[in-house]
Parts: C-alpha cells; sequence; structure tokens
C-alpha cells in the first residue's frame, strides 16, 4: 500500500490496487466519526459506441443512466436502500457524460455497508420484464426535465455546440431512444466497463487503512472477479466550430434566461497538460466575471442582469466556457459577455490573488471528507492519476506561462440559447 502526504497538509492518501485491477484509495481522518464511499466506473452516457470481444457495439442513448437504475434491483427482490438504512447509512448513485458512480455515507456498520455495496454493483440482474417496467419510470423522468427551463437550456447548449460527441444528446437519453434499450444492451455495457480495471473506490472518514485493505482482499465478490484488458471506446473526429450559432426556446419564465458557450479544442493548447489547462481556464473565467470582477459590479449595478455566474465543462477532447444568466436586456448583456472575452487583461496583482484564494480553498476543503473524496475521485476519473500536489501547483503557476496560454487560445467559436417567456 502506497501512503502520499495531500497537498504538504496534515492528512494523507493510502492507496493500492487489488489483483482485479481495481484502484482504492482510501482518506482517514483522525477526528471524524463519520464515513463516505464512492465506488465508481469509467462509463457514462458519453460512451454509446465502444468495443467488446473485438466488436463494435452501439449501445441506445441513455444507456449507462438505465443501467445505473437497473443496479438497485436484486434478483433475491431486496431493496438494498432499505438495508444501507437499517444499517446506519444513506446510499444513492448518479451517471454524468463520463462516469457512474455508487456512494453510501454513514457512521456506524462501515463493512456491512462496503460489502453490500460491493454486492450491489457486481450482481447484476436483467430481465426482460424489469427492463420494460423501468423504462415507464424513466420516460417520466425525462418529461420531468423537459419542462424545466434550466434543463431545457443546457440540453440545448450542447446541441447548439456538437455535431458528433454523444454529449448533445441527454444522459437520461430520449423517449425514444429508451424505447430501444434492451436487458442485451445493459448486459453488454455492464460487461464491458463494470470490470474492477475500469473503477475506482475512494473511502474517507473514520478509516482504519489496513484493515479496509484485509477486508477488500479477502472480499468473496472481489475475489470471483478477474483482470481485463483496457476497455476500447470510439474517438469521434468532432468539428472545431458549433453546430448552431443562436437558438431560442420559450418556457415557463418570467425573466429571459441565457446561456452563452465557447467550444475550445484542447488540441491547440498541446503545449500544456489537462490539469495546468483547465487551471488557466479557471483564472481566466474567475478575472473576468467572478465576484469581485468588474463585469459583475456593472450588470448588476446596471440592472443589466438579476444574476449570473460562470462555469467549466469537459466533455472528451474540448472544454466549454459557459456563462448562464437571466436578463431583460439579453442582447446588452450577452454584447458585454463577448467584449470581456474579447479583451482579456489580467495584471500580476489579480493573478496572485486568485492563486492565493485557491490555495485558501484547498486548505478549507480538506477538512470536508464528502469533498475530499468526491474531489479525488474526480481526479482519477479526470485525469487517471490523483493529484496530491495541488497547492504546489497552483503556488507555480506562472503570469509569463499564462499569457502565453491565452495566445493560443482560440475563443472564436461561439453559441447562445435564449428561453423566453411563452407569451
Amino acid at each position: 500500500m502506497k501512503k502520499v502526504n495531500f497537498n504538504n497538509l496534515d492528512q494523507d492518501v493510502y492507496s493500492f490496487t487489488l489483483d482485479n485491477g481495481l484502484g482504492v484509495y482510501l482518506i482517514p481522518y483522525q477526528d471524524k466519526n463519520n464515513y463516505y464511499a464512492v465506488l465508481g466506473t469509467k462509463y457514462g452516457s458519453n460512451d454509446i459506441l465502444f468495443f467488446k470481444d473485438g466488436k463494435k457495439i452501439t449501445s441506445p442513448y441513455g444507456t449507462a443512466h438505465f443501467l445505473e437504475h437497473k443496479m438497485f434491483e436484486q434478483e433475491d427482490g431486496s431493496d438494498p436502500m432499505k438495508i444501507f438504512s437499517k444499517n446506519g447509512a444513506s446510499s444513492n448513485a448518479s451517471t454524468s457524460f463520463s462516469n457512474t458512480r455508487y456512494y453510501i455515507w454513514g457512521a456506524t456498520n462501515l463493512y456491512d455497508n462496503l460489502n453490500l455495496l460491493i454486492d450491489l454493483v457486481y450482481s447484476p440482474y436483467f430481465t426482460d420484464d424489469n427492463v420494460a417496467k423501468e423504462k415507464g419510470i424513466i420516460k417520466e423522468e425525462i418529461l420531468m426535465y423537459e419542462d424545466n427551463p434550466e434543463w431545457a437550456m443546457d440540453d440545448n447548449i450542447r446541441k447548439n455546440l456538437f455535431y458528433k460527441l454523444p454529449v448533445k444528446e441527454k444522459i437520461a437519453g430520449t423517449i425514444s431512444s429508451i424505447e430501444k434499450i434492451t436487458k442485451e444492451d445493459l448486459y453488454n455495457a455492464y460487461n464491458t466497463f463494470y470490470t474492477p480495471s475500469n473503477m475506482y473506490l475512494v473511502i474517507g472518514g473514520n478509516i482504519n487503512p489496513n484493515e479496509i485493505e484485509k477486508f477488500l482482499k479477502n472480499n468473496q465478490k472481489l475475489n470471483s472477479l478477474k483482470k481485463q484488458e483496457e476497455v476500447k471506446k470510439i474517438i469521434y473526429e468532432e468539428p472545431n466550430d458549433v453546430k448552431e450559432e443562436f437558438k431560442k426556446i420559450y418556457k415557463n419564465v418570467k425573466v429571459p434566461k441565457i446561456q452563452f458557450a465557447i467550444k475550445i479544442n484542447k488540441d491547440n493548447l498541446k503545449n500544456f497538460d489537462d490539469l495546468k489547462i483547465n487551471m488557466y481556464l479557471g483564472i481566466i473565467l474567475t478575472n473576468l466575471f467572478g465576484n469581485t470582477s468588474d463585469f459583475k459590479e456593472e450588470v448588476l449595478y446596471n440592472n443589466i442582469s438579476t444574476g449570473f455566474y460562470e462555469e467549466k465543462c469537459s466533455y472528451s477532447n474540448f472544454i466549454t466556457l459557459n456563462i448562464v444568466g437571466e436578463s431583460d436586456k439579453a442582447d446588452i448583456f450577452v454584447e458585454k459577455i463577448k467584449q470581456r472575452f474579447a479583451n482579456i487583461r489580467i495584471s500580476k496583482e489579480e493573478f496572485e490573488r486568485i492563486k492565493r484564494v485557491w490555495i485558501a480553498s484547498e486548505i478549507r476543503m480538506i477538512d470536508n471528507v464528502e469533498i475530499t473524496v468526491d474531489n479525488i475521485y474526480s481526479d482519477l476519473i479526470q485525469y487517471n492519476k490523483l493529484y496530491d500536489n495541488r497547492i504546489d501547483i497552483i503556488k507555480n503557476l506562472d503570469i509569463k506561462e499564462l499569457k502565453k496560454f491565452i495566445k493560443c487560445l482560440d475563443l472564436s467559436n461561439q453559441t447562445l440559447v435564449m428561453v423566453l417567456p411563452k407569451q
């Protein structure tokens, strides 16, 4: 078992890999009574095309999310959530574009609940009947989200951004794609992606790393699983430009909502690793649109926007910069956003201030079990490694390198979605 100090703070992270390929990361806290565990696979809604046994497999949109739902159905008819609850823990699961994760949190019966989590994830049970039953449930979920203005805006901005990447479709799929899903689709996806060598287990809280290592290495279910070859996914040839530059949709909103997005291909930033790309883009967004930016003060003071936020999203080899807000002066608001992106000016003082804020945030977050576990899990999914020295990386970010980075950026591929009142 490997031990590293996390961010040069008073916190260690232990890691090892089981014989079946499952990567395990443990974060013990001396002053906590609770625990939080995430067991996840590098399989999300984006993975509709893949190879299995040398054959190319195409699965319907929404298969990953559908599969997540069905993993809670047990052959013996038991309800895992009720068992977790009786054991003093809570449980849930979520599917994103890049991964699916199952998580538990509680303060008692760690090993019973961990054993149940492993059994839940590694005991698939799909039948024609239970698949057909689930379709109605997921269709209702899709229709519910379609009525939500924010979800509709997010769905449409991705449709505007991408030609080929499956992220242009909803994570849950569509009514028609859900109807096509069969138990064979679920088993094909499960047997390809739910292999330990394609998965991670991250546990934090009041835990003993040596005891957990012994428990996992003696777990009957885990010992029955074999290490498999790396999953071969399809690489999409996605154009750099956006598919559509503008779209209006009409929903039950009082104030128009807007989402402005820029599409960036990481191939143009090959001199920078993925973490630095994300950090430098984060600095740019914070400087241009953050809580202390001149932009925020201007648009709120002059009632150009009632509120907005900035975000950065990663999809395969692309990153999008998104500004989401409300405004009854949308044209003015959008024009000011474009002007900010066209004139990026970051002083050394502002650059160093943002770094200090980030470092302080890293120090504060380490005391939160759930945030720390989620951050480590996210690193593993996004970068296939744990960055245990993130504070040092932030400290070493350089203003000269940032300026070179900005010169490499192509911010010309832009799109806009507006949600307007139905009347």
